[in-house]
């Protein structure tokens, strides 16, 4: 999520990775704010005590119902839904903006190829004021209609490249820290009308990967975040940079130490919008309905006149749900007894760069 200004080039060893490379990375490599100063699961029986509520489907106001993923981090993790909850998907592409935009720029973009719009509603990172991002403005957007990416721009890792200014996680108590922002990812969610059954993505900008104790403070982090939310009755995201955190948690996919976030959203600026054959990450982790990919960063774009400077995104993958309608349709998920390897979507395998599927604008 690029910030205003673009800071550095990635290096020429970095480029080389794909024909294109990724561009330029920002301060935040990736982070759309402004600069700093400086899977299925094998289910267990019916008869568990416990049991969560989850929807496999209901894209609401309006959308058609699509299979919505079964939370499935560590075996020992179950989201814990309130009865009822819903799960919305987005498939198609996406953009995100360091603030929300005005409603009138939201309905001019409904001539664009874009159906969801990803938005910052808190976190210590996020520096960007946010005068739109209301309740009513929630409820406006996804009704004309737009579907909302929740992200928290939370605590980075101790190594991040963000430079001075970045709020970091604390080493010794990353656990600690990962519960503190989603239950403040969850407060802030709530204040807007993001209901129990949205995803909420943690952002976590690009960082050492080479660092071994950097990488575990993240992974301990990011299991808290989701450990948290699941708890709550929300799905948990992860934003990250392909070759840092996504890498690091694609490793860890099968770990029964770290709970497993339900999606991925990766950072790859390499003009690519697919969601397979990603560098690193098996096509058979994150495979149902579960995957995000920004794959061009801070540009400026126009559609009904308005222009704004964005990033650009494909999902296929849970976001927010902002209403219910009668028909929504529920059912149980249990524990699940272990981690079993899940097969890749079939609507992903045959992958077109910039086919739109999701919904065409109303009005």
């Amino acid at each position: 999520m690029p910030s205003a200004s673009r800071v550095r080039p990635v290096p020429a060893s970095d480029q080389g990775r794909t024909a294109r490379g990724i561009g330029y990375l920002s301060r935040a490599s990736g982070c759309r704010c402004a600069p700093t100063s400086g899977t299925s699961s094998r289910r267990s029986p019916m008869n568990r005590a416990r049991r969560a509520v989850t929807a496999l489907a209901a894209l609401v106001l309006g959308a058609s119902l699509v299979s919505a993923p079964v939370a499935s981090a560590e075996p020992a993790t179950t989201v814990r839904y309130p009865k009822p909850a819903t799960t919305t998907t987005l498939v198609g592409h996406a953009f995100d903006t360091c603030t929300a935009p005005a409603l009138d720029k939201m309905r001019a973009w409904r001539s664009s190829p874009y159906r969801g719009v990803g938005v910052y509603i808190g976190g210590p990172n996020r520096t960007c004021a946010q005068p739109e991002l209301t309740a009513d403005w929630v409820t406006e957007v996804s009704h004309m209609p737009w579907r909302i990416i929740p992200i928290y721009m939370g605590l980075q890792a101790p190594c991040t490249i963000r430079g001075a200014g970045s709020v970091n996680i604390d080493p010794a108590r990353p656990r600690k820290q990962g519960s503190a922002s989603a239950a403040d990812a969850i407060k802030q969610a709530k204040a807007v009308g993001i209901l129990p059954g949205s995803a909420i993505y943690g952002d976590m900008e690009h960082y050492d990967a080479d660092n071994a104790r950097c990488r575990t403070t993240v992974l301990r982090y990011l299991s808290a975040w989701t450990n948290t939310l699941h708890r709550n009755g929300y799905l948990s995201g992860v934003y990250a940079h392909l070759y840092s955190g996504a890498k690091h948690l694609s490793e860890a996919y099968y770990s029964t130490r770290h709970a497993r976030p339900d999606a991925l959203w990766i950072a790859r600026w390499d003009g690519d919008s697919s969601l397979l054959d990603w560098q690193d990450i098996p096509n058979n982790q994150w495979a149902r309905g579960q995957r995000g990919k920004q794959y061009q960063g801070d540009h400026n774009e126009t559609h009904g006149g308005v222009t704004m400077n964005i990033d650009s995104d494909r999902f296929h993958a849970p976001v927010a749900t902002v209403s219910r309608l009668p028909g929504d349709q529920f059912v149980t998920a249990q524990r699940p007894q272990r981690a079993v390897e899940p097969v890749p979507d079939p609507s992903l395998l045959s992958d077109t760069p910039r086919q739109i599927t999701g919904l065409a604008p109303s009005g």
